[in-house]
C-alpha cells in the first residue's frame, strides 16, 4: 500500500454565523457581516472548543491554523473547519461566533472519530522517539502518537518525517503502510524510510546477568539478514530472545524497546559497503525478573489418554526451573499423538499460577479434546492415471475410517518410491478438516522440478 490514501469525506458542516453580542457602551450589530465590522471587532481573541473528549481545547485551536489577534471574517472560519475535517480525527464539525467592541470570540463544536490506530515508526534510527513526537507534535498538534484510519493527519506525519531527512541529509524517502492480521482490521500505521540500507552490527543487553549474555548474543545473531526494523527485533524478542529466559524459569521476564546507535551514517558513495548504508548498535534493556521453580502439573478435560500417559510425555520435574520452552514442545507431541486418533482440533491450553513468596509455579493444562473425525476424500493432482492409481492403492486410510494425523510423514516418503526416480519430484500435501461432517480431505499436488 503506498501513501495514495482515501479521503474522509466531511460531514455537512452547521455554520452558526452571525451571533453578535453588544459591545460595552454600544448597540448590537446583527444585521452586520463581520467583514464590515470594525478591525477591533474582528480581532480573533478567543477558540473555545466543545465536544472532543480526546483532543485538549489548545491543541484543536492550534490546528485550525488561526492566529490569535489577527484579522478574521466568515472565510477564515470556514478554511479553518475545513482543514479539522480535512485531518480525518472528527466526524462532526460545527462553529459559532461572537464580536463586540473587544474582538472576535469563535466556539468550535467537534465530534472525535470512533476508531485511531498506532502509528509505528519502523527505522527512524538517527532520531530518538521523543524527538520525533516532539517534532511531529510542533507540526501537526492533533497527532498524539495514534492517527485516525483517514484523513491528512497521516500525510502530515509523513511530511514532517521526511523534512527531519532532508534537514539531516539523509538520503532516503518516507513512506507508510496501514498494517494487519490478514483478513481482519488495520491494527497500525507503519511509516518507514525506503532506499536506506539500515544494518544492525552488534546487539548489546543492558541488565542482563553476564552469565546470560554469550546465550543472549547467540540468539541475537539470528536476526534475519541483520537489517534493522522494529518488526523484525520485536519478532526477535518474541522467538529467539525470550526464549533463553523462559528455558530457564524466568518466566515474566521482558525486554525494552530497541535502542538503536548510529556508527555509520548513509552515504551516496560508499568504499566499503552498499550505496546509502547506514550501520546501528542496537541495545536492549533486560529485566530478567524472579526465576520460578515447577511447583506442579495439574492435568483436566483428558478422556481418551489416562493423565499418567500424558505425564509420561513431559519433560519436566517439580523442584527444578520451570522450563516452558520445553513444556511448549512436549505439548506439541501431545497434540500429535491426540491426532492420530482423529482429534484433529484437540487443543492444550497451559494456565501458570504464581506463587511470588515461594518462587514457584503451577502449571495447569486444560485438554480439549474435540472430535473425532475420519477419512473423508483422498485427490493427486500432476500426476497421469497410472501412477495415481499406485499412489491410491498404496494409502492405507480407508474413507470413513478414523483419520491419523500422523500418516502423511509415513504415506509421503514410502509414495516418492513409486515416482520415475529419473525425475526430481516435489509434493505439496494438503490435509482440510471439514467441521459440518468432521472428515478429513487430503489433497497431494505433485511437480517435477526444473533442473538446475
Amino acid at each position: 500500500m503506498t501513501k495514495a490514501i482515501p479521503r474522509l469525506l466531511l460531514p455537512l458542516f452547521i455554520f452558526l454565523v452571525g451571533l453578535c453580542l453588544p459591545g460595552m457602551g454600544q448597540g448590537t450589530t446583527s444585521q452586520k457581516g463581520l467583514a464590515q465590522m470594525p478591525a477591533s471587532a474582528r480581532q480573533l481573541i478567543a477558540i473555545k472548543v466543545t465536544g472532543s473528549k480526546r483532543f485538549p481545547e489548545a491543541a484543536v485551536a492550534a490546528a485550525t491554523g488561526l492566529q490569535m489577534g489577527a484579522a478574521v471574517n466568515d472565510d477564515d472560519f470556514k478554511k479553518a473547519a475545513r482543514r479539522l475535517g480535512d485531518m480525518g480525527v472528527f466526524t462532526e464539525i460545527g462553529y459559532n461566533y461572537s464580536y463586540s467592541s473587544a474582538g472576535t470570540k469563535l466556539e468550535l463544536h467537534v465530534t472525535d472519530a470512533d476508531k485511531f490506530i498506532p502509528a509505528r515508526f519502523e527505522d527512524f534510527v538517527w532520531f530518538s522517539d521523543t524527538e520525533l513526537l516532539k517534532r511531529i507534535k510542533e507540526h501537526s498538534p492533533l497527532f498524539d502518537g495514534e492517527l485516525p484510519l483517514f484523513g491528512r493527519l497521516a500525510d502530515e506525519v509523513s511530511d514532517v518525517l521526511q523534512a527531519m531527512l532532508v534537514e539531516n541529509a539523509i538520503p532516503g524517502h518516507v513512506e507508510y503502510l496501514r498494517t494487519g492480521k490478514a483478513g481482519g482490521p488495520v491494527e497500525s500505521i507503519n511509516y518507514h524510510v525506503n532506499d536506506v540500507l539500515i544494518q544492525v552490527r552488534h546487539i548489546e543487553f543492558s541488565g542482563a546477568a553476564e552469565a546470560d549474555v554469550p546465550a543472549l548474543e547467540a540468539a541475537g545473531e539470528r536476526l534475519p539478514e541483520h537489517e534493522y526494523s522494529r518488526s523484525r527485533l520485536e519478532l526477535l524478542v518474541q522467538r529467539q530472545l525470550l526464549p533463553v529466559y523462559y528455558g530457564r524459569g524466568y518466566l515474566k521476564a521482558q525486554f525494552g524497546e530497541p535502542v538503536p546507535k548510529v556508527v555509520k551514517q548513509p552515504s551516496a558513495e560508499n568504499e566499503d559497503g552498499p550505496r546509502n548504508q547506514t550501520v546501528v548498535d542496537v541495545t536492549f534493556a533486560v529485566t530478567p525478573g524472579q526465576q520460578y521453580k515447577l511447583k506442579s502439573l495439574e492435568w483436566s478435560g483428558n478422556k481418551e489418554f489416562p493423565t499418567e500417559t500424558l505425564r509420561k510425555m513431559v519433560r519436566a520435574e517439580p523442584g527444578l526451573p520451570a522450563n516452558t520452552i520445553r513444556l511448549a514442545d512436549n505439548l506439541k507431541d501431545i497434540q500429535k499423538l491426540y491426532g492420530s486418533r482423529g482429534f484433529m482440533t484437540a487443543t492444550i491450553t497451559p494456565e501458570a499460577v504464581f506463587d511470588e513468596g515461594a518462587g514457584t509455579v503451577a502449571m495447569r493444562l486444560d485438554v480439549k479434546e474435540g472430535a473425532v473425525y475420519h477419512m473423508g476424500d483422498l485427490e493427486f493432482r500432476g500426476l497421469d492415471n497410472s501412477l495415481m492409481a499406485k499412489l491410491r492403492a498404496a494409502w492405507k486410510i480407508r474413507q470413513g475410517e478414523v483419520y491419523d494425523a500422523t500418516y502423511l510423514s509415513e504415506y509421503l516418503p514410502a509414495a516418492q518410491k513409486l515416482l520415475p526416480p529419473n525425475l526430481d519430484w516435489d509434493v505439496t500435501p494438503h490435509a482440510t478438516a471439514n467441521v459440518r461432517d468432521k472428515s478429513v480431505d487430503v489433497d497431494l499436488i505433485y511437480s517435477v522440478k526444473a533442473p538446475k
